[in-house]
């Protein structure tokens, strides 16, 4: 959205500043403007009266056509009304408006033919061009202050004397006109293009910053796979096989299930055994006194319940092992018997 937004901003700015050139160029309204007036039936001579050049400024220029060679006469002002006196001429006195040169027609019953217009004493200067003849009113102007220095001298324009003085003349003067709206297209178009391009920048840079964050990311998302992909069969093969710790605590473990069971079978009747062969005496305990007694093949033992009393004779004869000696296993029976009877 960031960088639509840039590109938007972006194209919008370059807009303006194509406006803004189309209004120099293309658009521009008219760096000069022209002042004409078309001469029917002018006569002999057309006068351009003093100052008429100057309306629209010291610059610019002036456009003369004729059926033929024409000529630009420059006199005193009163020595060419005086020249035309009985001719029929036609005067160009200002412009009405920027585009048209108003005209006065002189002496409209006068004569229609001047003979050798140009060879008269009174003229300043004279200067025959072939038509269209062309007049920059800058040099016009410079020659007013120079040798022939004269303000605002009249200008009598003349073909051979017998055809029209003019067909046409156009005045040119350069104006200082511009569409207004110029300078803030722009302004304005270049300002929205760079807010566009930084946009545009700094969304470029997120971006690259996110794809290096995914990247990196991505990266330790596939080392911690890997690690783990290699952790996990030894954790299964130690499961399998069982670490040398476990396997010493089972065996442990082993052992001391087999000592109870082995002391579970040996204790009876607060009896305790310390061999299982047949027929080897066990200890008994009678009133914190230890006794051995034989036990037969099933485990069950013999003893006398007599047992623990003092024997008649001396420990050093004793066959069970005792403090007290009582003789051999067979006397006790025989004494046993003997008693009961």
């Amino acid at each position: 959205m960031q960088r639509l937004l840039a590109v938007l901003l972006i194209l919008i700015g370059v807009i303006g500043l194509v406006l803004g050139r189309l209004g120099e160029t293309t658009w521009a309204p008219p760096t000069e403007t022209t002042a004409t007036v078309e001469l029917s039936s002018p006569g002999p001579a057309v006068v351009i009266d003093p100052g008429v050049l100057y309306v629209g400024g010291q610059k610019g220029e002036v456009t003369i056509e004729g059926s033929s060679d024409v000529s630009l006469i420059t006199a005193d002002n009163s020595d060419i009304e005086a020249y035309l006196a009985d001719t029929a001429y036609t005067r160009i006195t200002g412009a009405s408006d920027w585009s048209t040169l108003s005209t006065e027609a002189v002496n409209p019953e006068g004569a229609t033919e001047l003979s050798d217009p140009t060879g008269s004493d009174l003229w300043r200067t004279v200067e025959t061009k072939p038509s269209p003849y062309t007049v920059e009113i800058a040099d016009f102007a410079a020659e007013e202050h120079g040798d022939n220095q004269q303000a605002y001298r009249a200008i009598l324009v003349v073909t051979d004397g017998t055809e029209a003085g003019a067909d046409s003349v156009s005045i040119t003067w350069p104006v200082e006109n511009e569409n207004e709206w110029v300078p803030f297209a722009y302004a304005g178009g270049a300002a929205i293009a760079v807010i566009g391009l930084v946009l545009l920048v700094v969304s470029i840079g997120g971006r690259r910053r996110e794809d290096d964050e995914d990247a990196e990311l991505e990266a330790t998302d596939a080392a911690t796979e890997t690690d783990r992909a290699a952790v996990d069969p030894e954790v299964e093969a130690g499961a399998a096989a069982g670490t040398p710790a476990d396997a010493d605590a089972d065996a442990d473990a082993d052992a001391d299930a087999d000592a109870d069971a082995e002391s579970d079978d040996m204790t009876t009747d607060g009896v305790t055994s310390d061999s299982e062969a047949p027929g080897d005496p066990v200890r008994l305990f009678h009133d914190d006194t230890e006794v051995l007694a034989p036990v037969d093949g099933k485990g069950d033992d013999v003893a006398d319940p007599d047992a623990g009393r003092p024997s008649p004779t001396g420990p050093e004869d004793n066959a069970w092992g005792l403090g007290e000696d009582r003789g051999t296993p067979e006397d006790v029976d025989d004494r046993d018997s003997e008693d009961r009877r």
